[in-house]
């Protein structure tokens, strides 16, 4: 358990809101739509104990609504960390999901290369999860059902980092067009799109183009945070103005990693009514994601090292009061 009276502090909004003990676990279940693992980082409010169940909400749980996580390419949720803490502290159930083929937590010899541009599998593995979530999902091994207390999986925000990012606009109904991708990394607007090295990297697949250009709306969602989001010259304008539920989009302006005309601020202008806030000064595309210390990089930028004069944790305090706002009222 852990007391987050001092992160709380950083989002209060008018009305005084008290501590709540925030527990984090992670859990293994069976996609059953592809019979491949999937592993859940779960941040919820906590009780210390209670019968039949593996996640014991305590009574300040937020029944109403839920969180959905879904983290970058190559990435797992919990690089979303400080998120889950700070929605579940309060009151909110905030599940991260771990795409099975690019997320490192299944291990090494699980990664999938061509996964990063596959984006709409991601979209079905969300699905997927809900259903389990919405079952109340019964561990196999001791049969015990995920949570003591019945949350409410039709009213989910869902949030997104970067190929997260597009996942959840995705979900809200936007829709692919793998070959807008490939023109515009072949042309000269995709200067300085490193996200372009995933494309080039992987010119030989080939993909199912019914499957790519399917519709993944998924009704259950009913408000998108996408952070940085990824692939927009691949999705197309006409499903973006079809998006009819909220969307709030966070985005770095002196982006290191994808252009902020071609992705964020893309989605910002074609989405309808779409909340937009904007950093100015020098944060990258890795502002994102929790503050770390590894020296892993991301196509030659590092992951935890941000440019001089950015405080990451500083950036996130600037970032709860709207992420929270938004969660509240879709505004």
């Amino acid at each position: 358990m852990i007391n987050l009276f001092f992160l709380l502090s950083l989002f209060l909004t008018t009305s005084a809101v008290a501590a709540i003990d925030v527990a984090y676990s992670e859990l293994d279940f069976i996609n059953p739509d592809t019979q491949q693992p999937v592993k859940l980082s779960i941040w919820y409010p906590a009780e210390t104990q209670c019968e039949g169940a593996r996640l014991c909400l305590s009574k300040t749980t937020r029944l109403d609504q839920t969180i959905l996580l879904s983290h970058g390419a190559m990435g797992s949720a919990r690089e979303l960390n400080w998120i889950g803490y700070a929605t579940a502290s309060r009151g909110f159930v905030t599940v991260g999901i771990n795409h099975f083929g690019e997320s490192w937590v299944y291990g090494p010899e699980s990664i999938q290369p061509q996964a990063a541009i596959t984006l709409w599998r991601r979209a079905s593995e969300v699905s997927a999860v809900i259903n389990l979530l919405q079952r109340n999902a019964v561990d196999t091994q001791d049969h015990l059902a995920l949570l003591n207390r019945p949350v409410n999986w039709h009213n989910i925000t869902a949030i997104g980092f970067s190929s997260g990012g597009s996942t959840v606009i995705t979900l809200a109904g936007g829709r692919y067009a793998p070959a807008r991708a490939r023109d515009y990394c072949a042309s000269t607007r995709s200067q300085g799109d490193l996200g372009c090295n995933y494309v080039k990297h992987s010119s030989q697949q080939t993909f199912s183009m019914e499957e790519a250009t399917a519709d993944y709306r998924e009704e259950r969602i009913t408000k998108v945070i996408a952070l940085d989001p990824a692939a927009g010259p691949m999705t197309t304008e006409k499903s973006l103005a079809n998006i009819a539920i909220p969307v709030m989009i966070f985005a770095a302006k002196q982006n290191d990693f994808l252009p902020f005309d071609n992705h964020a601020g893309y989605y910002a202008s074609a989405i309808p009514n779409a909340a937009l806030y904007s950093l100015d000064n020098d944060a990258g595309h890795f502002v994102f994601i929790d503050k770390c210390q590894h020296n892993h990089q991301a196509m030659g930028i590092s992951l935890c090292e941000d440019r001089s004069g950015v405080d990451r944790e500083k950036v996130h305090r600037q970032l709860y009061p709207r992420l929270i706002k938004f969660i509240h009222s879709g505004t």
